[in-house]
């Protein structure tokens, strides 16, 4: 009858609002977990682009301080060949000179002595030509840090490159997964809303069916306890009408009975 599937409805509305529920649970303990997850990974790609500045910017610092230091050396070198021109001094060959080996005579116990007096200092034109050429080595070890220091920064920019790209497709997946769980939370809980909905429909159904069930119960009860008075009752009327017709023909006939 009606009200046996009104009942078996809202049994399975009961039941399917259960399972959403569940699912909706289930949705929502992923989302969390794909939150921390997301998390995570940002604070990764934070940190590793925070190292890569910090590399950067040592790597140019450094830079800078090896090209200022070749800039001083060779002005310093140019200082000095200008020094062995003023005095006349024949570079290329003091430089030839100054390759060999010292040798070492003066007495350890004496002082030296020097080789000028006044201002006609001309300067120690073997050790100074070691000087310049110990320079320009120098100046060419700078040189070669600086090509190696390109070459390694070009090499952790590319490294960077790769780990932070990997580390942003795996955001993107994650993100786009959460968007997809969150979606179907979506869904779940309008579907969960329009089975609640339905739910309540079905009880305002049944508790009508049950008013109405009640109401004929009612009526079915009066007929069952007032059937027999009313039928006596309705035969002492139907009777009475029938004297009473019969009145009526006799007066109308002059038979009337006193």
């Amino acid at each position: 009858n009606d009200m046996e599937d009104l009942n078996h409805a809202m049994e399975k509305t009961a039941a399917e609002i259960t399972r959403l529920t569940g699912e909706a649970g289930r949705l929502g303990g992923e989302i969390d977990l794909l939150e921390t997850d997301i998390a995570a990974t940002t604070t990764n790609m934070e940190e590793r682009l925070s190292l890569r500045n910090t590399e950067e910017a040592e790597f140019k610092q450094a830079l800078l301080d090896d090209s200022n230091s070749v800039q001083l050396i060779h002005k310093a070198i140019v200082s000095m060949k200008e020094f062995y021109k003023r005095n006349k001094i024949d570079f290329a060959f003091v430089a030839k000179k100054a390759k060999q080996e010292p040798k070492y005579t003066e007495n350890p116990d004496k002082a030296p002595q020097t080789s000028w007096s006044g201002s006609n200092y001309g300067g120690l034109s073997e050790e100074t030509s070691g000087v310049v050429a110990i320079l320009e080595m120098v100046a060419e070890d700078l040189q070669g840090e600086m090509s190696t220091g390109r070459a390694d920064d070009a090499g952790a920019q590319e490294m960077f490159k790769k780990e932070y790209g990997t580390m942003k497709e795996t955001l993107d997946k994650q993100m786009a997964v959460k968007l997809a769980k969150e979606k179907g939370l979506s869904d779940v809980n309008a579907q969960k809303l329009d089975m609640e909905e339905h739910k309540d429909s079905k009880s305002a159904d049944k508790g009508a069916e049950s008013g109405l069930e009640q109401a004929i119960y009612q009526d079915c009860s009066w007929v069952k306890t007032h059937f027999n008075t009313r039928r006596d009752q309705r035969k002492v009327e139907m009777e009475g009408l029938v004297e009473a017709k019969g009145y009526l023909a006799g007066v109308e006939s002059g038979e009337e009975v006193i």
